[in-house]
This record gives structure tokens, sequence and C-alpha cells, in this order.
């Protein structure tokens, strides 16, 4: 997607910071902040499916003027611009009260979706909303959470029902110039940060950053110029495409996501793959040099190192499954994981094939 930040008219200096509460999505679940955008202008603000960037651009700029001598309103204002300073800083919350000294430690928090609120349409359902409210309540708590997913650029889609009764389904498109999305760049000012091997092309991935509250949440994005043109379609809708889309989507997750992190210098002390979509993410864990080099699993030392390696990432490694076992997890014919993976990775597939590391089948199989 190409990089565009959010357009926020110019605001009065009194009523300045609007623009900083409308995109942090901590308002979103912040009572007073929703009242806030709500007296504004209530028509608009349901017009704009509470949006109040979109709220921003299209309320009438003598109103602003108004309101930026409204007494009560600023009384308001200056409430809850108070509220989201103390929600950034954490001071006070439950983690850095009971846990100070991992502060500086943060949790890694990979899911395929999110569910954060209406406007930013890169969710399906229950999972989504699941991974949102853990995003939210970490705010909350203190909880130094770092989140990393998927930029849907054609969201999921809507259901709507037509004047005739019928049911249909509409894309839902996500706008960056209504969306509290900033886009990350390199050293040299390009928008790819990282890349990974796919199908024997090297992919090279953006990313896209939105806060909520104290957490932020990173979304992966495969639409960019330098990529095979159908590559730059992985990240543009959730769950789309059949399985040979998803496992390709899935590994840019996973495996990107990590790459990511590490780019960013983020050195997380935990990792939480939500649900199997994220598994990936285990195996790039266990592939990182150092994280040594290549291994050949079936030299006795290597296969050694490859224990070890397994044990250490294990020990900070979390995979959380919603669904029961039996019915959940996809599996995959290995013929489709080794077409979608690096060489190297396709080694450890076959090595966890002949029995020298069993638990990377698992995690392959249940993907």
């Amino acid at each position: 997607m190409t990089a565009s930040e959010p357009r926020i008219p110019q605001l009065p200096e009194r009523i300045g910071e609007l623009a900083t509460l409308a995109t942090n999505l901590w308002w979103s679940w912040s009572r007073d902040a929703r009242n806030l955008f709500h007296s504004i202008d209530e028509l608009l603000w349901h017009r704009t499916r509470h949006n109040p960037i979109e709220l921003l651009q299209l309320v009438e700029p003598s109103r602003l003027i108004e309101l930026a001598g409204d007494e009560e309103f600023l009384l308001q204002f200056d409430r809850v611009r108070a509220q989201l300073k103390q929600a950034l800083s954490g001071e006070g919350t439950w983690f850095r009260t009971t846990y100070p000294e991992l502060a500086s430690r943060p949790v890694a928090y990979f899911c395929a979706e999110f569910g954060l609120h209406n406007s930013v349409p890169i969710y399906s359902g229950g999972l989504g909303v699941l991974a949102g409210d853990h995003c939210k309540a970490s705010s909350d708590l203190g909880i130094p959470l770092v989140c990393v997913g998927l930029l849907y650029t054609m969201g999921f889609f809507e259901q709507r029902i037509r004047l005739d009764g019928w049911q249909e389904d509409a894309d839902d498109p996500l706008d960056p110039t209504i969306t509290p999305l900033t886009p990350l760049l390199d050293e040299s000012g390009a928008p790819h940060l990282a890349t990974v091997p796919l199908s024997g092309r090297t992919l090279h991935i953006g990313a896209w950053r939105t806060m909520v509250g104290s957490v932020p949440l990173y979304l992966l994005d495969t639409n960019l110029e330098a990529n095979d043109p159908d590559d730059r379609s992985l990240s543009l809708k959730l769950y789309a495409g059949g399985p040979e889309m998803r496992i390709r989507q899935e590994w840019v997750l996973g495996v990107g996501g990590v790459r990511l992190l590490r780019k960013l210098g983020i050195e997380p002390a935990a990792w939480h793959a939500n649900e199997g979509h994220a598994a990936f993410m285990l195996v790039e864990r266990v592939r990182e040099p150092g994280r040594p080099r290549r291994l050949r699993p079936r030299s006795g030392r290597s296969v050694h190192r490859w224990i070890s390696r397994r044990r250490r990432a294990r020990r900070g490694d979390v995979l959380l499954l919603w669904t029961p076992p039996s019915a959940g997890p996809r599996r995959l014919p290995h013929d489709r994981r080794r077409h979608s993976a690096s060489r190297p990775c396709q080694r450890r597939v076959a090595a966890a094939r002949s029995g020298d590391a069993p638990d990377l089948a698992g995690v392959l199989a249940q993907v």
C-alpha cells in the first residue's frame, strides 16, 4: 500500500491534541473519549460510524472554532487528554507495580487478525475480537505487549441485506487516510524493512504501526513495487484465496514478523502465537542464526545443536489454541508446505519427518 498517513486538518491550537486522541485507538474503549467526539457533532459522529479521524476531516471549521472557546467542552477535553497521558505512561498500572523489573522486556503477540474497531477492518470475528481485547487489556494493565499482524487493505467483507431481502457480500476496504496507521521506513526512506524467501523468490515486507493505547501493533504489508505481482496480493484480504494463499500469508506473518521485530531492535522476552496461523513464528525462532549457521540435520553434531536451539526457543514460546485440537488446526499436505517454505526450512521439515526433530513436524502439520 502506498505510504499515506491520516489527514487531519489544522485544528485550533487550544484543541490541537484532538488529533493525538483520534489517532490512538485508546479512545475506542474510553467512554469519556467517545463522548468527547460525540459532542463535536452528534449526527456526523454517527454518519462516520464513530471514526474520529473522519469526523475531524468533515466537521465544519466554524464548529471547531466554537468548541475551542466552549468552557464545558474544554474541561471535558482536558480530562480526556490527561487520561490518555496517564494510559501511555503506564504509571501505577498492575504490571508496572507488580513486576517493575520486567517493564522493559516485551511480549511479542502474533495473530492473523485484530478486532480493534470497525474503522480498522482487519478482523472477521471472535479470534480477532479476542486479540483486540488482549491489546486493550494489556494497555490498561501496563503489560509491555508488542503485536504483529497483517495489513489487509481489502479488509474482510461486509454482509448486507438488499431491499429484496437477500444477503450479499461486499468488500470493506481499508482507507489509510481515515485509519490511524503510520508507515514505517528503513534508513534510506524505503518502505521495505525485511525480506523472507518464498517459493524461490525474495519477498520484501513493509510495515505500518497503529497504537492501541500503549501497545504498538505492527501490520505487515507485501503490496510493494519491489515484489513479484503474484506476491503483492498476499496481504490484501483476510482469509481469502484458498489453502495456497493462506499458507503463504501465514509464512509471511510468522517468519516476516520475527524478522521485522529484529530489524526494529525489539527483543521480546516471550513470543505468543495466538492460534496456529502464527506457528511459523516458532519455526523462525528455531532457525534464527545465533542463532547459528545452517544445520545439516543428519550429522550427529548438527542434530545436537538443533535440539539445543529448539529447547532454548521453546522456553520463551507460547502457542495458544482456542479450538479443540482434533477439530481446529488445519492440516496441510507435505508438498504444499515444502512449496511455500524456503530451502533451509524444507531441509528442516525433511529432518522432522525422519525423526530428528519431531516437534517441528507437529507444528508444521497443525498450521
